[in-house]
């Protein structure tokens, strides 16, 4: 992407440059628009990085964070001045030659500053760094309101560019122009050289340098306002100041998606069973009240099975725990992808016992899912600890909630237990279903 910006800025400035100095129309609302428009983006660019600043200590950011507060402090005060925007001549004073030696100030400060930056990239956070960055920043926006306040108060030692006709010819082979061409191209290539752009921030960096260098070329070229290269310089500057800004609301915004994402994961994560996969117990036991109350609002039925491993202590004694680990996570495993609706959820209960909630479902339903589970379980072919060598098998209690009874949900858990403590007595082989 910032290829693709660098490309269609340079060719824009191509294609314009025989034409720099063709008259425009004048269109007077343009001004504003455009001072608005860079005073507020340079402004959320100084703001983005000073946070960044805030958070990371390096005082590369703060020194960037005052480059970008110069120029929004230094464009502010351009618009004010401007003459026809607020008054013929400008406000605070201005007379003829003000807007232009800001614009001079400008152009030749933030490049400047940008270059100043690359000394900081190596100096380490200390205790005192806010202190650092703070001083940093306003030393930037100081030095704007300086360089404003000699263009406006001190504008009669300064030499003149703009003639009455409004053309400013004369600044294209003045030395200042020269001066600010080179500050530019040195500044670019410094740049370039010392980051090798080897962060998103150095790549939109150089884009911004690069949008300042055209801005420059083609308002030199132009020699008067309003003409064709007064306003693709315009342009130009606006892509200057948007490029660093659009790159941070591109990464913050991908900062909060993944920080989205990461939660999500932890969430999911603190509510799975180490062992199994499965759903924990304390995960159960915040869902499944509210399932309860959902369903006895809505009367509608609700099923809940209690399963438990048949003489898993046995077959823990037998093969050790590392089988008996494996054996649970098979159970498991077999036991989710068994269920078959999306709303249908398996949780780790305790020990060798799981729940599994089966919301909007009759008890003859329920029995059939808990035939399934317990039949899945003993195709499964564990063998068991006992000396006929039958697989391991599980033992169901099913309970089902009316619009009328239990009425909570520990009494309906109670009723799943009870039943499943039936089904354990049972002297069935190949597990047994309980109900209540």
């Amino acid at each position: 992407m910032a290829a693709v910006v660098a490309l269609l800025a340079m060719s824009g400035a191509v294609f314009v440059w025989p034409y720099a100095k063709n008259p425009g129309p004048v269109i007077p609302p343009f001004l504003p628009v455009f001072a608005t428009w860079v005073t507020l983006t340079e402004g959320l660019t100084a703001l983005l990085l000073w946070t960044q600043f805030a958070v990371s200590g390096r005082l590369l950011f703060a020194a960037l964070s005052g480059a970008y507060a110069f120029t929004s402090a230094i464009a502010a005060i351009q618009l004010l001045v401007f003459p026809g925007v607020f008054s013929p001549t400008g406000l605070l004073g201005a007379g003829p030659q003000t807007a232009v030696w800001i614009w001079v100030f400008w152009h030749g400060g933030f490049p400047a500053l940008i270059t100043a930056s690359l000394f900081t990239r190596t100096v380490p956070s200390t205790a005192s760094r806010l202190a650092r960055g703070r001083a940093v920043a306003l030393a930037c926006v100081a030095l704007a309101l300086s360089l404003c306040a000699l263009a406006t108060a001190g504008q009669a030692h300064l030499p003149p560019f703009v003639a009455a006709s409004g053309s400013y010819a004369q600044l294209s082979s003045s030395p200042a122009g020269i001066v600010v061409e080179a500050i530019c191209l040195a500044a670019l290539g410094l740049h370039v050289s010392t980051t090798r752009l080897r962060s998103l921030m150095d790549l939109w960096l150089a884009v911004a340098l690069l949008g300042t260098l055209i801005d420059v070329t083609l308002t030199l070229s132009a020699g008067a306002r309003y003409s064709v290269g007064w306003y693709a310089a315009r342009a130009a500057s606006m892509i200057s100041s948007s490029a660093v800004l659009g790159m941070l609301i591109y990464e913050t915004t991908g900062l909060y998606r993944r920080l989205s994402e990461t939660h999500k994961r932890l969430v999911e994560t603190s509510a799975r069973d180490g062992l199994t996969g499965v759903f924990n117990r304390a995960y159960f036991d915040d869902r499944f009240p509210r399932d309860f109350s959902f369903a006895s609002d809505s009367d509608q039925p609700l099923c809940v099975l209690l399963i438990d491993v048949d003489h898993f202590k046995q077959y823990n004694d037998t093969f050790g725990h590392l089988a008996g680990d494996d054996c649970l996570r098979r159970v498991a495993r077999t036991l989710s992808t068994t269920l078959r609706r999306q709303s249908d959820y398996l949780a780790r209960y305790g020990g060798e016992e799981f729940v599994v909630v089966l919301p909007a479902c009759k008890a003859t339903a329920g029995l059939g899912v808990a035939q399934s589970l317990r039949s899945a379980i003993e195709t499964l072919g564990i063998p068991s600890a006992s000396s006929n060598g039958a697989p391991v098998t599980v033992s169901i209690g099913l309970a089902c909630s009316l619009p009328t009874s239990p009425d909570s949900a520990p009494a309906l858990l109670n009723l799943a237990d009870a039943a499943l403590y039936r089904a354990k007595a049972r002297p069935q082989p190949g597990g047994r279903c309980g109900r209540s």
